[in-house]
């Protein structure tokens, strides 16, 4: 049994898969830029103090209603970066369809169009994650499951 374990381990690993643990409290996350959803590129960096994370339609849907009524600014008032991981839609859908409803939102929104920048990144299915981060150090988590507790938590 041991000896079937190690194999799967080694045979993984030189397939080029990469064992990603997720970051957590304390953890220093690295700074990324991605292009927004009209090709601007944009940073996490030292600055940014909250990220807004989504990985799944579920988590993307409650940070669009918690953001549906923002005024212009509302995310960088708050330091707050958008950042969704985009890798798993088909590329056609992204194309015809999601890109365009993107481009018609008011705040930018970085995305992981192959998973690699946000690999790291925690999540939980269905629900939105937010990162509040001190010079890029995590300093706590949420995973929150309504649009209201997403605006309660950016102070809202």
């Amino acid at each position: 049994m041991k000896l079937g374990l190690w194999l799967l381990i080694v045979s993984t690993l030189a397939a080029g898969v990469a064992f990603a643990q997720s970051v957590g409290v304390g953890d220093r996350i690295a700074p990324l830029s991605l292009e927004d959803q009209h090709g601007v590129l944009r940073a996490v960096d030292e600055a940014s103090r909250v990220v807004l994370f989504s990985r799944d339609m579920d988590g993307g849907k409650l940070l669009k209603q918690a953001l549906a009524d923002t005024e212009a600014g509302f995310l960088e008032s708050r330091q707050a970066v958008y950042v969704s991981d985009i890798s798993g839609m088909p590329k056609m859908v992204a194309r015809l369809f999601a890109l365009p409803s993107m481009r018609r939102r008011p705040y930018p929104m970085l995305l992981d169009r192959t998973g690699e920048a946000t690999r790291a990144l925690p999540d939980v299915e269905e629900k939105a994650t937010l990162i509040f981060l001190d010079a890029l150090e995590v300093e706590r988590i949420e995973h929150l499951d309504s649009s209201e507790a997403v605006r309660a938590a950016l102070g809202d």
